[in-house]
């Protein structure tokens, strides 16, 4: 896929994100394709497990037409104060029942966890999970949890072709909701630089990145508190620069749209693509549309030549 920029306006307001042209090229033969879904936020109230529920039924009834074989849930998973542990237990109870279908999924921990005081229930309920994932995913990664008394969750695998790199990169500051990336020894940041640096790169555009929070800046101030400081960015785009050609985008949730910007170097260079996920469940509040899709993102990924492609997709599960 080609990376090219320009500017994008949502909405008739001219957001200072540089995006860029989705360009796929032709299927030389889809190999799989795996599904995003955003921010459930499982919170005791019946509409947001409604809605999960609605994307967890879509994902299953196209399991075999849509050859959908990973599913990434990127954060925020529970929440709701001291009710974050319960509702985790519900959102994985639903959860597993891609598992029961011969769907992999993969959680990866978001903001709410943190802030909520649940990152220690989020590690009890899925430390078997990603034991399980361990056996099941080939060239499985997963780095230290218990670090400067916090616990990250990064790991990374191998799919088909493609390199899948789950970052936490959420602040462990009370009531910062912005990006942090952990830059010291066991750290996030250096776990990842090592990560990408010793992945295989057989194949051109082959890394994907997830993360809760959105590795880009949009140059709002109100919108970038949520997001990485210029400083941290400037880490992450000097050190992506040498591995451009091998990382395609950064996946994520947190700020409640379907967003599609290129983070780049010089007026006309693009280091990756970030490619935000809609929440399923629905609260307007800036930034976020009045939009009340439930959204699942597909992605169908053809990594049978030299260069992988992806073909993006944004499905309402309500109305798909």
């Amino acid at each position: 896929m080609d990376k090219t920029g320009r500017l994008f306006t949502k909405r008739g307001i001219l957001v200072s994100l540089t995006l860029s042209i989705l360009a796929v090229a032709p299927a030389c033969g889809r190999t799989f394709s795996f599904a995003v879904i955003a921010d459930p936020h499982i919170a005791g109230v019946p509409d947001h497990v409604t809605r999960l529920k609605t994307a967890i039924d879509w994902i299953i009834g196209n399991k075999d037409g849509k050859q959908i074989e990973l599913v990434f849930v990127v954060g925020d998973i529970g929440w709701s104060g001291s009710g974050t542990r319960r509702n985790l237990k519900l959102a994985k109870k639903m959860l597993d029942r891609l598992d029961n279908m011969g769907i992999v999924y993969i959680p990866v921990i978001g903001d709410n966890e943190v802030q909520c005081g649940s990152e220690k229930e989020f590690a009890r309920l899925f430390d078997a999970h990603y034991k399980r994932l361990s056996k099941t995913l080939p060239g499985w990664k997963k780095a230290p949890t218990h670090v400067n008394g916090m616990l990250l969750h990064n790991f990374s695998f191998d799919y088909k072709g493609c390199h899948f790199v789950c970052c936490d990169f959420n602040s462990r500051r009370h009531k910062d909701e912005g990006g942090e990336l952990h830059d010291f020894a066991g750290g996030s940041w250096p776990w990842f630089k090592n990560d990408i640096r010793t992945c295989s790169k057989k194949k051109t555009e082959s890394i994907v990145i997830f993360s809760h929070i959105g590795m880009f800046r949009t140059g709002f101030g109100t919108a970038d508190e949520f997001l990485f400081s210029k400083d941290e960015m400037k880490k992450i785009k000097g050190f992506l620069w040498d591995y451009r050609g091998y990382v395609d985008s950064n996946y994520a949730g947190h700020i409640h749209q379907n967003w599609h910007a290129s983070v780049w170097k010089g007026l006309f260079t693009t280091i990756y693509h970030v490619r935000v996920t809609d929440d399923t469940w629905f609260c307007k509040q800036w930034p976020e549309s009045s939009d009340r899709s439930v959204t699942v993102r597909l992605v169908e990924v053809d990594s049978g030549g030299r260069k992988v492609s992806y073909k993006q997709r944004i499905i309402n599960a309500m109305n798909p």
